[in-house]
């Protein structure tokens, strides 16, 4: 029979946004109601952590007091209290590859990112977390339902009704759909745009694999890069023109009990079209084969899971939010795995949502007004992300002009993340999680003018660039000569050699860190100096209360 009672929150999916959605909400009082069309546990992507990732994750439980979102923040504690089944990331690393040709170690980028008492990176084996996860909602009062299909949304000004295919309705005050691509909302309101007018075009074809030899042992001596961390303890992307290999070993470190990794190919579209005469096993083995390096690192590798392969992966919706309902982020929109920025785009949403919801609950107005900077968030993280990663495919062409654009990338990266550590330590200094919202300063991307973010002015050419390259008007080396002079004519900290295309690989050690600090509260320009506007002993100690997940 039908529930009589009416939810302050349904929420459509049971992965890891909506779960954490689920649990914070639940855990602030709120009656939440989750419905699940599948089961768990189950096959997921999204594994690879970046230090973003994981400070959202620790905001996001220390603001709302979830300890399981806090264990999920670190390896040591997902480690201890979620899974053993999750690896390690140190490091990021990007191999580039010609046909036939064993890699050049001179074409390729290791990235170590600092050690900090806040970023602690994983490889999250997801079908264990997303339990994990959906445990800890369902521990904190939530109201769970899986293998239960919604056949049609009625939402008025007094509240939303579901009515199952069951034929069992349920009602709710509010309708947050996290159900992914097939979006029940974006089904029943035409959001879907069609095509996508994203500019990335690709496809994947991807499974988990047991056996995948850890890369380092493949290397001679002199081709190490001998820095602080390895390849193995990392995401490893094997990339070339037209594509890339993600790899995300789950084995990694000496506490892991996981033999599998996760393995995918992701192809340019305009170079790589579907092709339905070729099963995806075959087609994975057929491009792997071009290239040595490449096949020796999966000799040997054995697939564990079907194969799946997909159809343009880029869909996005004309809108996220209305009256009484929004749509998250994997609902609303995806462009690629590319830079692992799925599970960020999730968890900064909901840092942004989160507190519009609870006030619009507490309030009982749920005007879509109330909602505007999430939308518009969301809208952006979308419009950047697939900048970054078309201009990435582009550059995939020509190594010359990845080894430029790739800096590009590092550099808004490393800024980003400082942005989320400066917040964090500023609200530990106050012993205010209000202060997270200090990360909303900065104008969206697209929102800005020129000099509001000096990193998204350097892409904004760079991307100019690319296009002319794309169009035949400039070859690809005049392009990157030209990304290196700006790099090297901009005012950036002195932790990397930017404009140096033979300096490729960098080493966050703890000298770099006062380094760039020192710069920062010295000779950065604005807007830069404004991200040191904190004490940084803590930061330079490594010691900063309060910084420790606890256990659930």
């Amino acid at each position: 029979m039908s529930d009589p009672k009416t939810y302050d929150v349904a929420i459509l999916g049971s992965g890891i946004g909506g779960s954490m959605l689920a649990a914070i909400l639940a855990r602030q009082g709120f009656q939440v109601l989750m419905l699940e069309k599948d089961g768990h546990p189950r096959f997921a992507i999204g594994e690879a952590m970046l230090p973003q990732s994981s400070m959202l994750m620790w905001m996001l439980g220390q603001r709302y007091d979830v300890p399981e979102i806090l264990n999920l923040s670190r390896t040591e504690s997902i480690t201890k209290h979620v899974t053993s089944s999750c690896g390690v990331k140190r490091v990021i690393g990007f191999l580039y590859h010609h046909d036939g040709l064993r890699q050049d170690p001179g074409e390729s980028h290791l990235l170590v990112p600092p050690v900090t008492p806040i970023t602690s990176e994983s490889h999250l084996f997801r079908q264990d977390v997303d339990l994990y996860m959906l445990n800890a909602a369902i521990h904190h009062g939530v109201t769970y339902q899986d293998h239960v299909d919604v056949a049609d949304v009625e939402i008025d000004g007094s509240g939303v009704k579901l009515t199952m295919d069951t034929g069992d309705e349920h009602r709710a005050r509010y309708l947050v759909d996290g159900s992914g691509y097939k979006s029940v909302l974006a089904s029943r309101f035409g959001l879907r745009e069609e095509p996508s007018q994203l500019r990335t075009q690709s496809r994947t074809i991807f499974t988990h694999f047991e056996g995948v030899r850890r890369y380092d042992d493949l290397l001679e001596d002199w081709e190490d890069p001998k820095l602080s961390a390895h390849w193995n303890e990392g995401t490893v992307h094997h990339v070339f023109d037209g594509g890339w290999f993600w790899v995300i070993p789950f084995n990694n470190h000496e506490d892991g009990q996981n033999p599998l990794c996760s393995v995918g190919l992701t192809l340019d579209l305009h170079k790589h079209p579907q092709r339905p005469d070729v099963s995806p096993e075959d087609e994975f083995w057929e491009i792997v084969r071009r290239f040595p390096s490449v096949a020796a690192h999966f000799e040997g590798a054995r697939p564990v899971r079907p194969w799946v392969s997909t159809d343009r992966l880029q869909y996005s919706s004309t809108s996220c939010c209305g009256e009484r309902w929004f749509l998250g982020p994997h609902a609303y929109g995806f462009v690629d795995a590319l830079y692992s920025r799925g599970l960020i785009s999730t968890l900064d949403v909901l840092r942004t949502f989160v507190p519009c919801l609870i006030q619009a609950l507490k309030d009982d107005d749920f005007s879509p007004e109330r909602f505007d900077f999430p939308a518009r968030q969301q809208a952006a993280l979308v419009r950047s992300n697939d900048q970054m990663v078309s201009c990435s495919y582009q550059a995939f062409g020509s190594y010359p002009l990845w080894n430029a654009w790739i800096r590009l990338w590092l550099l808004t990266t490393m800024f980003n993340d400082f942005r989320h550590f400066r917040v964090i330590v500023k609200s530990l200094e106050a012993g205010d999680t209000g202060m997270f919202d200090l990360l909303d300063q900065m104008p969206l991307p697209g929102e800005g003018k020129p000099g509001d973010n000096p990193s998204q002015d350097l892409i904004d050419a760079a991307d100019g660039l690319l296009a002319q390259v794309e169009a035949g008007a400039i070859p690809a080396a005049a392009a990157s000569e030209a990304i290196f002079q700006m790099l090297s004519q901009a005012p950036l900290p002195p932790v990397h050699a930017w404009g140096d295309p033979d300096q490729h690989h960098l080493d966050f050690l703890p000298e770099k860190l006062i380094g760039l600090i020192q710069w920062g509260r010295t000779v950065a320009p604005p807007p830069f100096n404004a991200m040191f506007d904190f004490s940084p002993e803590n930061y330079l100690k490594g010691e900063i209360p309060g910084a420790q997940a606890p256990a659930a």
